[in-house]
């Protein structure tokens, strides 16, 4: 008896494939790194450090994806369902990035203290982007993203807690630093295992291995 094939698993399973190369790990990870170099960069890069929070996670996906991913693995298309679900993901992208990196900013200059007491700004601001990039993965279901929720979530008003403690920039290296490093590492990782699964044959197509 043929075995039933259910297409909207296969579907999710290559959907799912898209994420094997590494770059999002990456992209991520570089963004909550130079979240924690932010105070160090803002002393010598002023105010055009912030570019370090937009640029780099940009270019990984958009060059890696060019130039790593597309070469090896051609280009998947999904049906219109998933496309939507796609664009609703950089939607929500779009909005929750700049916001992002402005509740970063403000919380690392401490303007919350300014006209709003406690821990109001920093805590709201976490469960934001906790809440938002919980968002994310549960409509791309890629768990990695529920990761990277906890990571920037938690680090915001982690940083406003350890900075009468540590002080200047150990509290950022200390509640990004490690996760963003860790995060970067495992996507570096992940993408040399996809090149090496995945080489360009001299005829320019793909050799998938195993």
């Amino acid at each position: 008896m043929t075995e039933k094939i259910d297409l909207k698993k296969v579907e999710k399973q290559t959907y799912q494939f898209t994420f094997t190369d590494g770059l999002y790990d990456m992209a991520y990870g570089s963004l909550i790194f130079f979240i924690a170099i932010a105070p160090i960069l803002r002393e010598i890069l002023y105010p055009s450090y912030i570019i370090f929070l937009i640029l780099p996670p940009s270019l990984i996906i958009l060059l890696g994806t060019r130039f790593i991913t597309v070469p090896r693995i051609g280009i998947v298309r999904f049906n219109q369902k998933r496309i939507k679900s796609r664009k609703k993901i950089g939607l929500l992208i779009a909005i929750l990035f700049p916001i992002t990196v402005v509740m970063v900013v403000l919380t690392y200059l401490g303007l919350y203290n300014i006209k709003v007491g406690g821990y109001i700004v920093p805590v709201g601001a976490g469960l934001f982007v906790l809440i938002l990039l919980s968002i994310i993965a549960y409509i791309i279901d890629y768990p990695h993203f529920y990761l990277y929720a906890v990571s920037i979530g938690l680090g915001i008003p982690l940083a406003t807690l350890l900075k009468p403690i540590f002080g200047e920039p150990l509290h950022y290296l200390i509640s990004f630093g490690i996760s963003g490093t860790l995060i970067l590492i495992y996507g570096i990782i992940t993408l040399i295992k996809f090149i090496k699964k995945y080489p360009i044959t001299k005829e320019g197509t793909p050799d998938v291995k195993g």
